[in-house]
């Protein structure tokens, strides 16, 4: 992947037009070499404002699905369940819901936050304080058999599941910042994959688990980046003066969505074409849309 070195155009429009410019151009965009090529489908994504709670938007259609202090919503590799966090007062849950909404269910009593499945969906990583400070865990997808992942005093957090091998990605502050680190499921193989002040948190597989996208400081802004895992090679994606956060790679490989906060203190994801640098906004008036991420289909 090179980096775009010209300032790519942002389209501001309503709704409808963004994302019939989606089904139009970016859906023809070629996959990004060595991907392993999935179809994209609708995107969750959190609402705030009066709206507050987990929406899907597919095609010309936004969906409700919660009405709560809902985060994090993520689909699992089927597509048939998206997990998200929960906040009821200072107290934060995993729960799992079917596609539609229906069949909501509470997957911990503990404090669990940032979850994400296993690539065959039987299983779940989350994060959680529970022990007096934050660590990873791991439990099956109906909320049974938690198991202790990181065993440490320092702050693990925002674990993602690599979707072809049994690794786990996740931000750890142990030396003044936050690195990324992957470790096994059961704790073991333990390695730290950043180094550096500048911290790094919220990583996401790309589709054939060769690449992660995060977000950093390491240019003084809050961007996203993509490494490569093989060499390290490391590719800004956005530069400020914005805030952006929150990216999470589409299943063909093509795209990564993201948060943006700009200057107005309003919040919208911003689709990113990998290959042409192209950028969509999606802006909708009077609330802030955020933490996007993609359907498999």
């Amino acid at each position: 992947m090179t980096t775009c070195r010209t300032t790519p155009r942002v389209f501001r429009s309503t709704l409808a037009a963004v994302v019939a410019t989606l089904g139009l151009s970016l859906g023809q965009a070629a996959p990004a070499a060595g991907t392993v090529p999935g179809g994209n489908g609708a995107l969750a994504m959190v609402r705030e404002g009066d709206v507050h709670g987990i929406w899907t938007l597919d095609h010309l259609s936004l969906t409700r699905l919660t009405v709560g202090d809902d985060y994090r919503p993520r689909w699992s590799p089927d597509g048939s369940q998206i997990v998200f966090q929960r906040f009821e007062g200072n107290h934060s849950n995993v729960f799992v819901m079917n596609a539609d909404g229906s069949s909501l269910r509470q997957l911990t009593t503990r404090e669990g936050f940032h979850p994400s499945w296993s690539p065959d969906g039987a299983m779940i990583v989350f994060g959680s304080d529970r022990d007096g400070d934050d660590d990873i865990y791991v439990m099956t997808a109906d909320g049974t058999n938690e198991t202790k992942v990181t065993h440490n005093t320092f702050r693990d957090i925002t674990p993602a599941w690599s979707p072809v091998r049994n690794r786990i990605a996740f931000a750890s502050r142990r030396r003044g910042n936050y690195d990324l680190y992957t470790i096994s499921p059961d704790g073991s193989h333990e390695a730290r994959l950043t180094h550096g002040p500048a911290d790094k948190v919220d990583p996401d597989w790309s589709p054939d688990g060769s690449r992660l996208v995060y977000q950093g400081n390491r240019h003084g802004s809050l961007d996203v980046y993509v490494r490569g895992l093989r060499h390290g090679t490391v590719t800004r994606l956005t530069h400020g003066p914005a805030i952006d956060w929150a990216p999470a790679w589409s299943p063909d490989g093509t795209k990564i969505a993201y948060t943006r906060l700009s200057r107005r203190e309003s919040q919208d994801v911003v689709i990113l074409d990998i290959s042409s640098g192209e950028r969509l906004r999606l802006e909708m008036a009077g609330t802030s849309e955020l933490e996007p991420n993609w359907q498999p289909v």
